[in-house]
């Protein structure tokens, strides 16, 4: 029986932020209630805060945490074919930057509301997104550096593709492969640079 309880809550789960996610899309982060969740669901309040027993809050980190893991896998097959460490950025840039612009909900939260997707990329909330960057990009990039200096590249890709979304180049498209090797070129492999010949020994 628990076998089966555990697939339903599972269920549960999926359907709830899936839903999030279309009245994310819908209205951005502000207007979605927990009201609008559970209809949206098609499932009673009741449920859903068994589901999710601390409600919106609960609510909009799983939907962060399931799109993270999303995010990690498309970067993950983007960077599995790459040769050298150019291509390798290039490429986490260029898959995480069409990724997110084609979600529906980041992309409403990015041109629509950025106001309220700017309270989650700030002070120590900026802090604690940088560390789970790093975290996830380091492994993708242990090919090509050592841990340490794969961390603080995961962090410096991290902060030029929020920006560059946030504030767009009419120079540099990060949803063109080229335009992010560019960005590689012009930003990312220098400061690489500049930070091994700083380093000791």
């Amino acid at each position: 029986m628990s076998g089966s309880g555990d697939a339903v809550a599972a269920s549960t789960r999926e359907r709830v932020i899936a839903a999030t996610l279309r009245c994310l899309a819908a209205q951005g982060l502000r207007r979605t209630t927990v009201d609008d969740v559970a209809v949206e669901s098609g499932i009673s309040r009741a449920t859903l805060y068994r589901a999710f027993p601390g409600g919106r809050d609960t609510i909009v980190a799983s939907v962060v945490e399931a799109e993270l893991e999303a995010l990690t896998a498309t970067i993950e097959r983007a960077v599995d074919g790459a040769s050298d460490l150019r291509g390798a950025l290039s490429s986490v840039i260029n898959a995480a930057a069409v990724w997110l612009t084609a979600d529906e909900a980041i992309a409403t939260l990015m041109f629509n509301d950025p106001a309220a997707l700017l309270t989650h990329l700030e002070f120590e909330q900026m802090d604690r997104t940088l560390a789970v960057a790093s975290s996830r990009l380091a492994p993708l990039l242990a090919r090509f550096l050592d841990q340490a200096t794969a961390e603080r590249v995961g962090e410096w890709v991290t902060r030029l593709v929020v920006s560059y979304l946030l504030f767009p180049s009419d120079e540099i498209d990060l949803c063109d492969l080229a335009g992010a090797g560019a960005l590689v070129e012009r930003h990312v492999l220098p400061a690489l640079a500049a930070l091994r010949v700083g380093a000791p020994g």
